[in-house]
């Protein structure tokens, strides 16, 4: 996987994906994997906006249960049993528990008739998948079982606790890569660090897309049969900066925020809790209220969300303030008293955007927006060839870019192949039993080489892990750990800058590794890191320490 700019210029594609997030990685394994030609562009890295905001959750869809959406839990009960299979190596199955209280909603015997019910409904969900990857019956469990598991909680009213199953990625930005790994397999040509600056088009159809450098500074244009607009937050602002007009925006803005704590606040599972908030509202009056907080253990951290507030500014414009934080922890407080967190134990934050319909007058919520959007501007009196798509979840991207490619196709007036990604397993997906796959890789350890290291490696980058230590072959000392990490070794920074398009410090600490995706890292390790990039790519003293600097400024807002 190259990044390869005179391609981008030089070929006219099918298909040309905008947004390099969870959606647009996902569309363009979906076209490629059909046998059209497809292009790939994100103005910064590969998922680096809102898809950098993730719980890390795969939702089964329970909570639709409640109000009855059932086209969206079938979609949810699918999608998630279809990551479970195409990439066992990043998602696995995760334990919840929800405390009960007395006998009406909030009760045992509601809660067990809703988990019976999704039981039901979702029977199929371990049909073909290797046991590490089954979903197992809900249950509900006495007090005593719930204060074993929620120590944390108020005892006041509790009578016990629900229990199901879900899914959790081991990492969401690992998984954003292995879809555009796959799509690069197919043909696809991705790049990140290039930007949309407009539309060559006639009154009818766009012709090319304009497209800038954002590293070098050039220019050059892309040429499309088809452009898919799958820029998240940023879908209106492509739209306006290019003069289209639509009947209504695609998406009102709201954040969704998520804390990163470095503590294990629930080591065996996670869960829902109850938690209590203010909100000040329009007349000066204060609503207060309760919600449910979701907690998870995630590696050796505890993440928790999701806070949402309703958006107005730029999405350029976007940042975490200290008020927000401590709000957050204010509120999740109230619902975990006896594992008190404090400023100094968020580690890092996730903040991110989705759209919402507005905002509830009564409490001052968010009303998030329940559906995606698949926009067909040639509806609207504008481009024959142009699509929209705001999406509302991460789980469900792959269903709603089949859409989006589905809508392409018919408007390349091509005979495409039928859609496999739901059954293809995606770059480092080739397991079927993890477990045993596992324990087959561990019987071989390298020499020189940690067990932890190993199984990281193996759930990071899957059957593929074996391109890793393919680099260290000729090459020993890239086996070693980067000074500073307890697992992340020199290959793992030499594979980025040479097969996934590393260009920066931030895109290895963030998002091709995990030394930076749950803490600041040591300094150290950021100096061994960009030693090592610098290398690759020919960075001078300076260079390497500017990259420190850039590095070490995204987190100063999370350790002030």
């Amino acid at each position: 996987m190259k990044r390869d700019l005179n391609q981008l210029s030089n070929t006219e594609f099918d298909i040309l994906i905008i947004g390099a997030g969870i959606y647009g990685a996902t569309a363009a394994w979906e076209a490629a994997s059909r046998g059209f030609s497809v292009a790939l562009i994100d103005k910064n890295d590969f998922g680096s906006g809102t898809s950098a905001n993730s719980l890390k959750t795969v939702h089964g869809g329970l909570r639709y249960l409640q109000t009855l959406d059932l086209k969206r839990y079938f979609e949810s009960v699918r999608e998630r049993k279809i990551l479970l299979r195409i990439a066992p190596h990043l998602v696995h199955p995760l334990p919840v528990v929800m405390p009960t209280y007395g006998h009406a909603m909030k009760g045992k015997e509601i809660l067990w008739a809703g988990l019976l019910l999704n039981d039901i409904m979702s029977c199929t969900r371990n049909s073909g998948m290797d046991r590490s990857r089954h979903i197992p019956n809900g249950r509900v469990y006495r007090k005593s079982s719930c204060m074993r598991l929620l120590a944390g909680i108020m005892e006041n009213g509790v009578t016990g606790c629900a229990s199901w199953t879900d899914a959790q990625m081991y990492s969401s930005e690992r998984m954003i890569l292995s879809f555009i790994h796959s799509a690069s397999k197919q043909g696809a040509v991705a790049a990140n660090y290039v930007t949309c600056t407009g539309f060559r088009k006639n009154p009818d159809r766009i012709l090319a897309v304009q497209a800038k450098d954002t590293l070098a500074g050039t220019t050059f244009e892309i040429k499309a049969k088809c452009v898919i607009n799958m820029t998240g937050g940023w879908v209106d602002h492509v739209l306006g900066m290019n003069g289209f007009t639509t009947k209504k925006p695609l998406v009102q803005l709201s954040t969704a925020m998520n804390l990163v704590v470095n503590r294990e606040l629930l080591p065996q599972v996670s869960a829902g809790l109850r938690s209590h908030f203010e909100n000040p509202l329009q007349d000066g009056s204060v609503y207060r209220g309760s919600r449910i907080l979701f907690v998870a253990p995630w590696r050796k951290y505890t993440m928790i969300g999701t806070f949402h507030r309703p958006y107005a500014g730029h999405p350029d414009e976007m940042h975490v303030s200290a008020d927000e934080i401590q709000s957050a922890i204010h509120e999740f407080n109230s619902a975990y008293p006896g594992s008190l967190i404090r400023r100094e134990d968020v580690s890092f934050v996730h903040k991110g955007f989705l759209p919402m319909n507005g905002i509830y007058s009564k409490t001052g919520e968010v009303n998030l927006t329940s559906n995606y959007v698949l926009r067909d501007h040639l509806k609207e009196g504008g481009p024959a060839n142009l699509i929209s798509v705001s999406g509302v979840k991460y789980t469900t991207a792959r269903d709603v870019s089949q859409k989006a490619v589905n809508l392409a196709i018919r408007k390349l007036d091509k005979k495409g192949q039928s859609s496999k990604t739901a059954d293809t397993p995606i770059y480092g997906g080739e397991i079927y039993d993890f477990n045993e796959y596992m324990s087959d890789v561990l019987q071989i350890l390298p020499k020189s080489m940690d067990e932890s290291v190993l199984r990281r490696l193996v759930r990071c980058y899957g059957s593929e892990h074996k391109t890793i230590l393919s680099l260290t072959d000729t090459q020993l000392d890239w086996r070693e750990k980067i000074s500073g990490s307890n697992e992340v070794i020199k290959a793992e920074i030499v594979h980025a800058v040479r097969n996934e398009m590393a260009m920066t410090l931030s895109d290895v600490i963030q998002r091709r590794t995990d030394i930076g995706s749950g803490e600041k890292p040591a300094k150290s390790a950021l100096k061994a890191c960009a030693e090592v990039m610098g290398s690759e790519l020919g960075w001078d003293s300076q260079r390497i320490n500017e990259e420190i600097q850039a590095v070490e400024e995204i987190y100063k807002p999370f350790h002030s």
